[in-house]
């Protein structure tokens, strides 16, 4: 049994999958796409058909000739991929002001000085799951098993508010030292940060997967947060939002 202010995450598969949907139309969807142009919220593009995933985020939502059009910042290596990809299907997720998912579809649109200019969807669907977005962290953050005594520590390729991608620092043993569906408890998260460094605890985790990398022979496991308390999940999920939109702010440097 949970502690009073301890959640238990469960994180969902694929985005969907499970989950209820709410289909949001006509002023409701105007709403959401002001919101996306006042917040400058981060979102996930994907072009369909393509191995291609990118950061972005919606710079307008206006309306010409009764036609509606939303115009979106330039994503990283856009233009190339798809001038094969003609006419463009572009898939957007994205997590609202209320933390749930959210995700639309558009079809077309062109390149202009100001972005990429694309038809507004029909509508845009609500899930009432939420779906962890999954962020590689900034460098030198580091997760610690165990008690501070006996400590483990792991290097963190990825994580959500659900769970993290780790390897441990010092495995050089032929077996792999955690087992699926071992629990652990408790865990840090150390991030390195310009004001010091930010501390997550993780009450309990459980080994849901593991793997072994065919250049390095390193074990490699995906963790889901099972307890975690609220405060922590909290902040876990400021941290996450911020290391998404400073991503994006590089990257928009670097191809500037």
């Amino acid at each position: 049994m949970a502690e009073a202010g301890e959640r238990r995450v469960q994180t969902a598969g694929a985005l969907g999958r499970d989950d209820d949907v709410e289909r949001l139309r006509g002023k409701a969807m105007e709403r959401i796409f002001n919101q996306l142009v006042e917040d400058k919220t981060v979102l996930r593009v994907f072009l369909l058909g393509k191995d291609y995933e990118r950061l972005t985020i919606v710079t307008d939502f206006r309306e010409e000739d009764e036609e509606r059009f939303l115009v979106v910042d330039h994503p990283s290596g856009f233009t190339n991929v798809a001038a094969r990809a003609e006419p463009w299907k572009l898939r957007f997720e994205f997590t609202g002001r209320d933390r749930l998912p959210y995700v639309f579809r558009t079809t077309g649109g062109e390149v202009a000085p100001e972005g990429l200019i694309l038809p507004a969807p029909k509508f845009v669907e609500r899930r009432q799951r939420r779906r962890s977005f999954r962020l590689e962290p900034p460098l030198g953050t580091k997760l610690y098993i165990g008690p501070e005594e006996e400590e483990i520590e792991a290097v963190v390729y990825n994580i959500s508010v659900g769970g993290a991608f780790i390897s441990l620092e010092r495995e050089k043993e032929r077996k792999p030292l955690l087992a699926l569906d071992q629990k652990l408890r408790p865990l840090r998260i150390i991030f390195p940060d310009k004001e010091g460094p930010v501390r997550v605890n993780i009450k309990e985790a459980i080994v849901k997967r593991l793997e072994r990398d065919l250049f390095s022979h390193q074990y490699k496991y995906a963790l889901q947060f099972t307890q975690i308390s609220k405060e922590d999940i909290n902040l876990l999920e400021r941290l996450i939002f911020k290391y998404q939109r400073e991503y994006l702010r590089k990257s928009r440097l670097l191809d500037s």
